[in-house]
Parts: structure tokens; sequence; C-alpha cells
């Protein structure tokens, strides 16, 4: 033990992890109506002096899974990229790529060379979650669609 300090491995939180995964599926699946009906793109402003554009995209289907790419355009600047991958069966949503990072580990030891934090995966899915709650305070969740899901779904 140098410096008589070990230092204790972190855990992953997967319960924390799933429960975030859980409520981004809800909240992506309120900014996307008509999706069961085969609409694959959708396009709205954010803010109150339309700060920003959000562009929501199926970028693959299939029969348990819909991949959505998740693009947040802004005047001057690259627009940062997400890819969301969403779990019908499990009812989950998770980041599986943003911009060129992807395969995250459930935990890393820090500091490391990507400067990512031990508990990379569900800061990122905690991100999205923020974001996705943002859009849905500015007015862009479907109240139908809302009802639709929380009714039919859960």
């Amino acid at each position: 033990m140098p410096n008589g300090n070990p230092q204790k491995p972190a855990s992953v939180n997967i319960k924390a992890h799933h429960a975030q995964c859980e409520l981004n599926f809800y909240r992506l699946l309120n900014l996307m109506p008509k999706l069961e009906d085969g609409v694959q793109q959708w396009l709205f402003d954010v803010g109150v002096h339309a700060n920003f554009t959000v562009k929501l995209r199926v970028i693959e289907s299939a029969r348990y899974t819909t991949t959505v790419e998740v693009i947040q355009q802004q005047d001057g600047l690259q627009p940062p990229k997400l890819v969301v991958r969403l779990y019908h069966d499990a009812n989950m949503a998770e980041i599986i790529s943003w911009d060129r990072h992807r395969h995250w580990k459930p935990q890393y030891t820090y500091p490391n060379p990507q400067m990512y934090m031990p508990d990379e995966k569900l800061e990122l899915n905690r991100f999205l979650g923020d974001w996705l709650e943002f859009c849905h305070s500015q007015g862009y969740a479907h109240p139908e669609n809302c009802e639709t899901v929380l009714v039919n779904k859960k």
C-alpha cells in the first residue's frame, strides 16, 4: 500500500443506471410522437428565441430496439451528436455513442487518459436525462403521447 491510502474500487450503481435509462426512455418517446406510425424524424426549436434546434432521427429500427440520432444544432457551433438506443422490451434508453466516443466501461479509475469520470456511462445518461427534461420544460413533450406511454406502456 503506497502512502498507506489504498484506493477503494468504485462500485457500479446498476439500480441508479437502470432507473435513469427508464426515465430517458419515456422522456425520449414523449419527444417522438407517432413513432409507432412510422414517423422517422422530428425537428423543433428550443428556447424563447430559438436558441438551438433539436433534430431526432431514427437511424435503425428492429423488433425490440430503435436507434436514434440526437443532434443539437446551434449557429456557429459544431453540434454534439448523440446516438441513443431504445430497448422497447425493457423500456430503457441509453447513450451508445457521443461524437466519436463509444463502448464505455462500467467504471474507470480517475484520472485516466480520456479523463472520463469514474462512472462515465451513468453520467452520460444523466446528461441525456437533464437535456431531455429541458426540452420537456420548454413545452416540446406531446401530452397525447405522454398519456399513451404512461397508461399503455407501464
